[in-house]
């Protein structure tokens, strides 16, 4: 049994024991050269003792030797002696003097939201840095324990720190039928289980450290629908959107890198992604959001209107010329500047303001006609009936079989693109005047809003009946 004071290779002595299990055990030392406290992490040969576990002992320290962060701790040495006639191997690596996560928990402290947005910022920030390295380093055992806080104060989460790097890298290796999993249960997405683990799988452990600062229970112990944990907490409706992205049970579904992730927390209008480059050039359509709430809004003409408005004038017109033709003259001017004014005042009094908006709680659309009259809400629904989105991109068919598969000679049928938000059976969707770019740029951004997946799809003509000939063939 190891016992304080003792010292390794003439220069680390041991002061505390830190901990212990199976074959390992860290230690709080002096480097009696600098003076300095160090960790000292010690793998043991034994009765336990696994291969794998020294590859991943000699992966440690090989990672921590070529980073360089100021957020991770820092190698020094490495050594093997024997303890009892036994080989150990030690990693000697750089003393934080700062609580973990899970010591602060135990102790009652609380976070606020701004306090955790700021740790995640913080922390997808050094994700990025390993998994930009090459080969990626890939952490794989994020939790409360391993991730330090120092000189927390009022305003700020304080100084961040990520450790344990014991798991880069290799999550489970495959052999003889078995897996040995890597990472701890409760943290880790289900393709780590499966030795599939990607950069994302870090997002998805911080993302469930994260849950378990809001709720103060282990994620493990959370309730789950279709593999997706469910936790009540007092957040913004945006953050709670950006917590399920990171910690979706799918890969595809999960940010893909630290960058993509840092981005989308610090979005002014929680979108996941840059649709600007979608949105066409010249569009009238103007769409705001924020991080509750998307606004869709455009013009509409109502030219029926215009028409029979235009036609009663001609109509007058007509009549008057008919009754009074020597002043044929006098109502073509009047007629002219009848028809000038309408044009000109088309948009002003024609024009419909409409609208499509989503908030946190329902979806409904407006119209609003002249200024300073009120607003008539056409339609409103529960944001949580909404089902399906779906895009229709429409298409020309010069080809078409009537319904005995014989080609219909000249047949053209024009299926306009079209943009759908369902709810129940009730379809809200955009006018034919949108174009296809129009509406593809729209789906993007309410797929991105909703954390609903546009789903495409292809049209399919209405086939003509067959011609018969009334039982004459």
């Amino acid at each position: 049994m190891m016992i304080t004071d003792t010292v390794f290779t003439d220069r680390y002595q041991i002061e505390k024991l830190l901990s212990q299990k199976s074959g390992r055990r860290t230690f709080l030392a002096k480097d009696l050269q600098s003076q300095v406290p160090v960790i000292i992490k010690q793998l043991r040969f034994g009765d336990v003792f696994e291969w794998d576990d020294l590859k991943l002992f000699e992966r440690e320290a090989a990672t921590l030797k070529n980073l360089d962060h100021p957020e991770v701790p820092k190698y020094l040495d490495y050594f093997e002696f024997n303890e009892a006639d036994n080989p150990s191997f030690a990693l000697v690596q750089s003393y934080i003097e700062a609580p973990s996560l899970a010591t602060l928990i135990t102790r009652g402290c609380k976070f606020s939201e701004a306090e955790i947005i700021e740790l995640a910022d913080r922390l997808l920030d050094l994700l990025a840095y390993l998994h930009q390295q090459h080969p990626p380093v890939i952490h794989r055992d994020i939790k409360p324990s391993n991730i330090l806080i120092g000189n927390r104060s009022g305003n700020s989460i304080g100084d961040v720190y990520l450790v344990d790097f014991g798991s880069v890298q290799t999550v489970a290796k495959k052999e003889e039928g078995t897996i040995t999993i890597v990472g701890s249960y409760g943290y880790i997405p289900l393709e780590q289980f499966g030795g599939q683990t990607t950069t994302a799988s870090d997002l998805y452990s911080l993302g469930m450290t994260l849950i378990y600062l809001l709720t103060g229970t282990h994620p493990a112990a959370l309730p789950q629908t279709n593999g997706r944990v469910k936790f009540n907490a007092e957040i913004s409706k945006w953050f709670e959107r950006w917590l399920d992205r990171m910690t979706h049970p799918h890969l595809d579904k999960r940010f893909d890198s630290a960058k993509a992730a840092q981005l989308a927390l610090k979005s002014e209008d929680g979108s996941y992604g840059n649709f600007d480059r979608l949105k066409p050039a010249h569009t009238q359509i103007r769409l705001c959001r924020d991080q509750n709430r998307l606004q869709i809004s455009w013009h509409k003409t109502n030219e029926k209107i215009f028409f029979w408005t235009c036609f009663g004038l001609l109509f007058w017109f007509a009549v008057f010329i008919s009754y009074i033709p020597s002043l044929w003259y006098m109502w073509s001017l009047l007629l002219l500047i009848g028809l000038t004014g309408i044009t000109q005042k088309k948009d002003h009094y024609l024009k419909t303001n409409c609208h499509l908006i989503i908030d946190d709680r329902h979806i409904y659309n407006l119209k609003d006609y002249k200024k300073g009259r009120k607003s008539i809400k056409l339609s409103e629904h529960l944001r949580t009936q909404i089902g399906i989105l779906a895009y229709n991109p429409g298409y020309t068919f010069d080809k078409c079989l009537d319904t005995k598969g014989r080609l219909i000679q000249g047949s053209t049928i024009t299926i306009l693109p079209k943009l759908y938000v369902y709810c129940g059976n009730f379809e809200y969707s955009f006018p034919a005047q949108f174009s296809q770019a129009e509406l593809w740029w729209l789906g993007q951004e309410l797929s991105d809003f909703l954390d609903l997946e546009l789903q495409v799809i292809y049209p399919t003509p209405k086939v003509p009946p067959a011609n018969t000939c009334a039982g004459g063939c």
